[in-house]
C-alpha cells in the first residue's frame, strides 16, 4: 500500500473495506480516553474518511510550520520525533523521504494512537513510549530531531536539551509555547500550579531565553524564525492568566 500526503488527508492508494472502516473508526475512539490532540484525517482510494478529532487539524499546523522551516526534503534522514503525540509529524517525515523515523512520546495512550495512525497508513515509524531525556543514547545519533509542544512540559529542560543535542547530529526544529512580551524575551516564567488547565505544564520561555539554552546544550546556531500565533490582547486562560504565544525554531549544531 503507498500513501500520499495532501493538503488536508493522507490519502491511501486502496480502497478500504466497510470492515475495515468499522474496526477503525471504532479503536479511533477506544483508543483516545483522554480525547486527541492532533486532528488526523486519512482518506482511501474511494473518498471515505477516518478522522481523529483533535483540538486542532494536524494538515493546517504542517502548513504554517512550513513557512517556519519545517523540512519539506527529509530524503535518507533518521529522523526522531520526540513528544511525537498521535505520530502525525513521524508521518509526515517519513513520507518526506526519511529512512528511518522513531517517534516516542512518554504517554501510552498517544503511542497506541500513533500505531493505530501507522497500522491504518502503512506508513513504517517505530513509536515507542518514552521520555526524550531518559532515551538510551545506543538508539541515535538521528540526523534530524523534531521537538515540538515538549519545552514546557520539562521540569528539567536543561538536561532533556543537552540529551537530545548529544542525539542529534545535524539539525532540530522546535516549537513551544512563548512568553510574548518584548520586555520578557530574556526571562522565563515558572508555573507553580496549572496553566490552560494542565498541571504538566512547568515553564514558559522568552524567545531569547529558550535561544540561549539551545546554544547552551550544544546547538552552534539557533535561528528564532518568529511567532506562529500570537493571542489576541487580553486573551487568557481558564485560570485567568495572560495566554502566550507560539515560536518556532530552526537549530543546527554546525
Amino acid at each position: 500500500m503507498t500513501t500520499r500526503i495532501e493538503a488536508t488527508c493522507f490519502r491511501l492508494d486502496r480502497r478500504l473495506t466497510e470492515d475495515e472502516l468499522t474496526r477503525y473508526a471504532r479503536l479511533i475512539v477506544e483508543l483516545a480516553p483522554r480525547g486527541y490532540l492532533q486532528g488526523i484525517r486519512i482518506e482511501d482510494a474511494s473518498g471515505k474518511s477516518l478522522k481523529t478529532l483533535g483540538l486542532g487539524d494536524s494538515f493546517s499546523a504542517l502548513a504554517l510550520w512550513d513557512h517556519f522551516g519545517f523540512p519539506a526534503d527529509f530524503s535518507g534522514k533518521t529522523v526522531l520525533d520526540v513528544g511525537c503525540n498521535s505520530g502525525f509529524f513521524s508521518l509526515v517525515a517519513k513520507l518526506r523521504g526519511a529512512k528511518q523515523v522513531m517517534g516516542v512520546d512518554r504517554r501510552i495512550d498517544r503511542i497506541d494512537q500513533a500505531r493505530l495512525m501507522r497500522e491504518i497508513t502503512g506508513i513504517d515509524v517505530d513509536f515507542q513510549v518514552g521520555a526524550g531525556q531518559d532515551l538510551d543514547e545506543g538508539v541515535g545519533p538521528f540526523d534530524f530531531t523534531i521537538n515540538t509542544g515538549v519545552m514546557y512540559h520539562l521540569q528539567d529542560p536543561m538536561h532533556f536539551l543537552a540529551h537530545i543535542a548529544r542525539m542529534t547530529r545535524e539539525a532540530m526544529f522546535v516549537e513551544s509555547e512563548l512568553l510574548i512580551d518584548p520586555r520578557c524575551a530574556e526571562h522565563a516564567w515558572f508555573i507553580e500550579k496549572t496553566y490552560a488547565g494542565d498541571p504538566s505544564n512547568w515553564w514558559i520561555f522568552g524567545p531569547e531565553c529558550l535561544g540561549r539554552m539551545l546554544r547552551t546544550a550544544g546547538f552552534r546556531r539557533v535561528d528564532f524564525r518568529g511567532f506562529s500565533y500570537v493571542p489576541p490582547t487580553g486573551t487568557t486562560t481558564r485560570e485567568g492568566l495572560e495566554r502566550q504565544g507560539r515560536g518556532v525554531f530552526n537549530c543546527y549544531k554546525h
